[in-house]
């Protein structure tokens, strides 16, 4: 199929270059599209010097998205302080900032409009408002949830939340606005097998899944050989929040100690507000080889991967997780939970994937599974190749732009503009 050039409107509220978050999501994809098309990415104008010095650093004659930048009135975000009101300051940008997208849209100066970042079908947004011809959600994410059967990894505030969140997802098919913009979409792309199962039936002919991170080739070429490290190194990424670092997470480490009787460290980068609590239950255990280093760059970040011997993760909601692929492309090996993001990136035969039946078994599993890999250069050589293998024929960013560039061909040739 020839690909059409597209006029594409990507509104990406989360855009900034050189961060493995969803920011990062909405700079990848911008300019990804811009190689076949041409795009206006619509964004927040705080992300605006940080797009502007990575651009001012090019030095090749690669295409450059236009931006447009929009913040809401100084004076109507008395209310948003860090993350308090986010969620709030973001329906609010999203309905004045479409609203202002509909005023510039004059002669047809955008065809598609692309919903991308934040990327969730849980919280409220108005992009469906557009007045393009067509419209693109996602990837999108919103049906992952955290296993019933592992509650009793959290505490009391962390169990209700899981109840709210559940209660959230089932409530949806009464939400007018989550029907409208499904309603909306001539293509909806979502992360996750959960949250496909997430969107009503009469609309699922129209979607597909697709993660919303990848890897290049070239980067999953760059792995090293065998390590040799007179102690086994252990590492894991990401925010320090429930769902990612947890009590299972340590306590599953405590387990895997108490089988391996030999020197092993373990590095965990990253922040946030569980740090504290996480670090008194590590002392609890007695786990002097659990190390928490904070936020690195990605230049440390890497250095970490390459030396080290398996990547080991309890994250329970979970969409295209950077850090599954990064360890990949470094040729380290997974241990995980057989859930939503980690199970799809893992294949099947790529890693070792405990299935979350319960608190206990999962502690167990998991630590059986550390155990084993510690145990078996080869078995870990294996993983990281076959992962490998995995991820360059199902997960690079060549794979995402040739679904988008099909996607909007079939729009632009095959659908009648709705009114």
């Amino acid at each position: 199929m020839t690909t059409l050039r597209a006029r594409i409107l990507l509104v990406a509220y989360a855009c900034r270059p050189g961060e493995s978050s969803e920011r990062e999501v909405g700079w990848r994809w911008a300019n990804l599209i811009q190689a076949n098309h041409d795009v206006t990415v619509l964004t927040r104008k705080t992300h605006q010097p940080f797009i502007e010095a990575e651009v001012a650093r090019r030095e090749d004659n690669t295409p450059i998205p236009e931006f447009i930048y929009y913040d809401l009135p100084s004076w109507a975000t008395w209310f948003k302080q860090g993350e308090r009101g986010l969620y709030l300051y973001y329906v609010l940008w999203s309905l004045f900032a479409i609203r202002l997208m509909r005023r510039l849209n004059t002669n047809g100066r955008w065809e598609i409009t692309h919903f991308l970042t934040f990327g969730t079908l849980l919280w409220p947004q108005f992009t469906w408002l557009t007045n393009t011809p067509f419209y693109v959600l996602g990837p999108v994410g919103g049906g992952e949830r955290i296993p019933m059967r592992l509650r009793a990894s959290f505490g009391l505030s962390g169990q209700v939340k899981i109840a709210v969140r559940w209660a959230v997802q089932k409530a949806q098919a009464a939400n007018p606005i989550f029907n409208a913009t499904l309603a909306r979409a001539d293509k909806i792309f979502v992360r996750t097998r959960e949250t496909y199962d997430l969107i009503p039936a009469h609309h699922r002919h129209k979607t597909d899944l697709l993660l919303e991170t990848a890897v290049s080739p070239n980067m999953l070429k760059k792995h090293p050989p065998l390590r040799e490290n007179d102690c086994f190194e252990i590492v894991s990424v990401g925010r320090l929040i429930t769902s990612k670092f947890n009590p299972l997470f340590l306590e599953s480490l405590a387990a895997f100690k108490a089988l391996w009787n030999r020197p092993f460290r373990v590095t965990i980068i990253g922040d946030g507000p569980e740090r504290v609590r996480l670090e008194n239950l590590r002392d609890k255990l007695g786990l002097n080889e659990v190390i928490f280093v904070g936020k690195q760059a990605s230049e440390e970040v890497f250095a970490t991967l390459h030396r080290s011997d398996l990547y080991f993760s309890t994250t329970m909601k979970e969409g295209g997780t950077w850090a599954f692929f990064e360890a990949i492309a470094c040729g380290v090996p997974i241990v995980c939970l057989k859930v939503n993001g980690p199970d799809m990136i893992v294949g099947d035969g790529c890693g070792i994937k405990v299935t979350p039946s319960n608190h206990i078994a999962a502690r167990e599993a998991l630590a059986n599974g550390l155990f084993q890999m510690a145990s078996d250069p080869t078995l870990r050589a294996y993983y990281a190749e076959q992962a490998r293998a995995w991820v360059e024929q199902n997960y690079t960013w060549m794979h995402v732009a040739e679904q988008i560039d099909s996607t909007y061909t079939k729009i632009l040739q095959n659908e009648e503009p709705r009114s």
